[in-house]
């Protein structure tokens, strides 16, 4: 059997392994794609790692994301060119190398109302796009450039557009994602490193030294009702919208906050 499979069986001998009296450099809690990129790069850095997932793997956001994998073209427009070009260049890594099987290209249709400013304003914008991704990958490109339409064009594209007012249409590219498989494909990848990975395993408690720092956690099996105790030299926490409820087990005072996106992405 593959050392990345995860089984009921990997899945008992991490949660053995990782609270034995070796214990582990890193306990990540939180097996969603923050946690389980920390537990890959950990695991790749010659850690002794364990993560630990109370649902499934990608049982909260990470399977409820966009699926979109993009740079941020709005951004763009905000001036925060770093942003976009980290971002885009990001897209390209995983569009090529990381994640070709699971990133793709994903075709825009963005309509335009009025004649020639319009066209030429976005044209602008989507092109300043298309280049910080071309610088990124260097000169490679991952997704097709933009590409202009008339209104008999667009219309071919997206036969129910609604076409009022619609004088043609600029087609640009970004990326989507299977998310819950980009995040059970990085925990896998983690494990084939050698981290101790366990989903259904929901830390109860963080344990500490007199001095106040956090040692470890307390992980309950899920599937039996047994408690685990994982000495770890340093406790991550992953838990996304979860994270001031995982704060709260080894501590009373305030820390970080989380606060509401303001991006949102309707279909």
């Amino acid at each position: 059997m593959s050392r990345s499979a995860l089984t009921r069986k990997s899945r008992e001998a991490a949660l053995a392994a990782m609270s034995d009296e070796e214990g582990v450099d890193v306990l990540v809690v939180g097996g969603g794609v923050t946690g389980a990129g920390i537990a890959l790069d950990a695991a790749t850095r010659g850690l002794r790692t364990a993560i630990v997932e109370a649902q499934d793997w990608a049982g909260g956001t990470s399977q409820w994301s966009s699926k979109l994998v993009h740079g941020g073209l709005r951004y763009l427009y905000q001036l925060d060119f770093k942003l976009v070009a980290e971002a885009l260049k990001e897209r390209g890594t995983l569009l090529s190398t990381t994640a070709p099987h699971l990133v793709k290209a994903q075709p825009f249709l963005w309509p335009l109302q009025m004649r020639v400013i319009e066209r030429a304003y976005s044209a602008v914008g989507v092109g300043m796009y298309d280049a910080l991704a071309l610088l990124g990958s260097r000169g490679h490109s991952s997704v097709p450039i933009q590409r202009h339409y008339t209104k008999k064009g667009a219309e071919r594209l997206f036969p129910d557009l609604k076409d009022d007012y619609l004088i043609g249409a600029i087609r640009f590219y970004d990326a989507r994602v299977d998310d819950a498989r980009l995040v059970i494909d990085l925990v896998r990848t983690a494990a084939g490193y050698g981290a101790l990975a366990a989903s259904r395993a929901q830390v109860t408690n963080l344990t500490k030294d007199p001095t106040g720092r956090v040692t470890g956690a307390t992980v309950r099996d899920l599937e039996s009702g047994t408690d685990r105790t994982v000495r770890a030299r340093h406790v991550i926490n992953a838990t996304g919208v979860w994270t001031e409820q995982t704060e709260a087990l080894g501590t009373t005072e305030g820390g970080l906050k989380v606060l509401a996106s303001k991006g949102v992405h309707i279909v």
